[in-house]
């Protein structure tokens, strides 16, 4: 069995939020918002709430509180459950997407999910990262539909800084390498290759706009390039993690970011940030070519993302720390079973030290040749 799940709708174009509520009326006349105070802000000049307002829609807004965890998962249900709403609209980066995805599957209610940054497949994906109260990765919690719909306004995103942007590539980029270690090519294994060669668009798509795209972010100028990124990112990374059936995945780069949430020096870094570091780590696990790796390194330095432990805010001595990152690396056995390379604390702890040397050589050569 394969399961697909993907949104109803997906609009990404300039101002669709001045639209949205025509697009939204069909799901639900009232609605909770839940939003960070950043993102409600970066809507102010959209006409978002009056759009809601000429299409009938009551609103109300729930401000977000930083944390995804069940508790606050129950919080804003009883708020939505009290105010009797039958749509939830979420506004902002991937936690507060999360959350809001969370709490309309617990109302069985439609979510509308409304990216301010494109930092990650969060608008898409039927799935909520849940944290513990320390902000360390605690579990997944699968839903069981994606949001209704995507209203993805590319001028909004556009003027979001290019951190978030440079995140979302690196959790995008992710994808293929993730995905195409556990290629099956057994009847049943069909769910991977349909991932993987989905996986493998975003990569091709991002090897050639990627830098173009990251150039463009938090100018407020929509570039093809820039509009080229967000769909990787959103669409094309969203429908290859959600393309699901019965061959198990080892997420290798994910369950390295997963053990760093554990490190409180790396609580400054975002979710892709991490993630590419895990992903440098991987490549050097798998056994890559030299060649592959610092290609893959450079463009990752070019985004701007860590490829140090340093970089991460790690500052003590990096062998004691890659073993104690490889202990919390958490992946399922028969994934691991599946692989065609070792995984065991061992070998982690030594990727992970190898990705850091990688890290400073890149850096020392990228500063030596300016």
């Amino acid at each position: 069995m394969i399961s697909f799940k993907a949104p109803e709708r997906y609009w990404n174009e300039s101002d669709i939020l001045s639209k949205s509520g025509v697009l939204i009326a069909p799901l639900g006349r009232k609605a909770l918002i839940i939003a960070g105070r950043n993102s409600l802000e970066a809507i102010q000049t959209s006409s978002f709430l009056t759009s809601l307002q000429a299409s009938e829609i009551i609103y109300s807004i729930a401000v977000f509180s930083g944390k995804v965890t069940t508790t606050e998962i129950q919080t804003y249900s009883n708020i939505a459950a009290e105010k009797q709403v039958d749509v939830i609209i979420g506004i902002g980066g991937g936690k507060a997407l999360d959350l809001s995805k969370a709490v309309g599957e617990r109302l069985e209610v439609p979510v509308v999910a409304v990216p301010t940054i494109a930092a990650t497949c969060a608008s898409w994906a039927a799935l909520s990262v849940l944290y513990d109260e320390l902000g360390r990765s605690s579990s997944y919690l699968l839903l069981k539909r994606s949001p209704a719909i995507v209203l993805a306004d590319l001028r909004i995103l556009a003027a979001a800084p290019k951190r978030y942007l440079a995140s979302g590539i690196g959790d995008t980029l992710v994808k293929w390498y993730e995905t195409v270690v556990n290629h099956n090519e057994e009847p049943e294994g069909l769910d991977i290759r349909i991932a993987t060669q989905t996986a493998k668009l975003a990569l091709e798509r991002l090897k050639t706009h990627a830098l173009q795209a990251y150039e463009a972010a938090g100018t407020g100028v929509v570039t093809p390039a820039f509009k080229e990124a967000v769909d990787a990112v959103i669409v094309l990374a969203g429908l290859a993690g959600s393309t699901q059936g019965s061959t198990p995945r080892a997420g290798i780069a994910h369950a390295i970011h997963n053990s760093l949430t554990f490190i409180p020096e790396t609580s400054g870094t975002l979710h892709g940030e991490k993630v590419a570091f895990g992903l440098l780590a991987q490549v050097v696990l798998e056994g890559r070519g030299e060649a592959e790796i610092q290609e893959l390194a450079a463009l990752l330095h070019q985004l701007g993302l860590p490829l140090t432990l340093k970089e991460l805010g790690i500052v003590e001595d990096s062998e004691p720390i890659a073993i104690a990152i490889a202990k919390g690396v958490q992946l399922r056995k028969e994934a691991i079973q599946g692989l065609s390379f070792a995984v065991n604390e061992a070998s982690l702890a030594q990727a992970i030290l190898s990705a850091d040397r990688w890290g400073q050589r890149i850096i020392k050569s990228a500063y030596v040749n300016l």
